[in-house]
């Protein structure tokens, strides 16, 4: 798992050799932050092996769990918590804002491995 919360993080996940559509994703995200959302915003790069609990320990919450009642996807009643849910073909990307400037986004990766609970999500809510 690769997490970017910093201007100096920022810098050096454009110098990582890293699979080229999350690459461009990247350099197109980070080049849209304005100076000020530099320190707001969090990449976390969710990858083959990485786990639930990994992105909780990144993060702070699961996109399978909607905080509010605390369902889980497939749970009765889930509903969509987070602001957009890109599908990117090899990449999926996640985007939880908080307040006006604050956010989280997330790359998952669409590759066996990653758990099939993400992917699921993923492809059924991803447009």
């Amino acid at each position: 798992m690769l997490h970017f919360y910093d201007r100096a993080g920022f810098a050096r996940a454009l110098t990582l050799d890293l699979e080229p559509q999350l690459q461009a994703l990247l350099a197109r995200r980070i080049a849209a932050l304005s100076d000020e959302l530099l320190d707001y915003t969090e990449y976390l790069v969710v990858e083959a092996g990485d786990s639930e609990d990994d992105i909780v320990r990144a993060i702070g919450l699961s996109p399978l769990i909607e905080p509010m009642h605390g369902l889980r996807f497939n749970d009765p009643g889930f509903e969509p918590h987070w602001d957009l849910l890109i599908d990117h073909g090899a990449w999926f990307e996640i985007v939880f804002t908080f307040g006006s400037t604050f956010a989280y986004v997330l790359f998952v990766q669409n590759i066996d491995g990653v758990p099939e609970h993400f992917l699921a999500l993923c492809r059924r809510h991803g447009q």
